[in-house]
């Protein structure tokens, strides 16, 4: 029988034009987007098959903001973030942080809490200055076991390698959780941009960590403190 959503189909495409009645300039024009959105999408790494292990984070100290809503607001975040710390425009030589402290698919928007950071040890005095005034504070994300996966993201393809990185490398992370019977459901995730570099052809590369921590009481900032609760 057929699928109950394709019931519909045959009286929404009344009154389409076939393929063969467009005019040739727009089948190759259309043609032409879809042969670049799938170059551009093999490049993010879409069809790639991100690593997904158990590995250890080592200690480090970092200067983060905190804040609430939604996860778009994340980008703007790191933005405020370079302009208060980069004076060359060259934020890769920097490593950054990005803790997420609930699930954006089970979660309200507007509660869903998070915090961006960058690696105190990359900084001077005066950058440390500028963000202490901004607001932001230290915090040492100690060391803790971690389901691991791995990516890169390409800034020069933007919100469409982020975007990559989301839907290829987190259900991975889950999918191994469940195969293994870790519940890091209340538990903090982190995403690590380590510094980046250029490759031959001269495309900056960012590599990037991303982990799911294997203990329910690390890396919570002060204001994500939660009483830990089991069930």
């Amino acid at each position: 029988p057929p699928h109950p959503k394709q019931t519909h189909l045959p009286s929404l495409m009344i009154g389409l034009p076939s393929l063969a009645a467009l005019p040739a300039a727009l089948v190759a024009l259309v043609a032409l987007a879809a042969g670049l959105l799938f170059v551009l999408a093999v490049l993010a790494g879409y069809f790639a098959t991100p690593p997904v292990t158990v590995a250890k984070v080592d200690p480090t100290t970092v200067m983060y903001k905190y804040y609430t809503g939604g996860m778009k607001k994340v980008g703007p975040a790191f933005e405020a973030l370079s302009k208060l710390v980069v004076k060359d425009g060259c934020v890769s030589k920097y490593r950054c942080v990005a803790l997420y402290y609930d699930d954006p698919n089970s979660t309200e928007e507007e509660k869903t809490r998070w915090a961006v950071g960058i690696v105190e040890a990359d900084i001077g005095e005066d950058a440390k200055e500028a963000l202490t005034k901004a607001g932001y504070k230290r915090f040492v994300v100690e060391a803790c076991n971690t389901v691991k996966s791995k990516w890169v993201f390409l800034p020069q393809l933007a919100l469409l390698s982020i975007l990559c990185m989301v839907w290829r490398c987190y259900p991975a992370m889950v999918k191994y959780c469940v195969a293994n019977k870790l519940d890091v459901k209340k538990n903090t995730a982190m995403e690590f941009y380590h510094k980046g570099s250029k490759n031959a052809v001269g495309i900056m590369r960012i590599p990037v960590s991303i982990h799911f921590a294997l203990d329910a009481t690390k890396w919570r900032v002060d204001e994500a403190q939660l009483p830990i609760t089991s069930g």
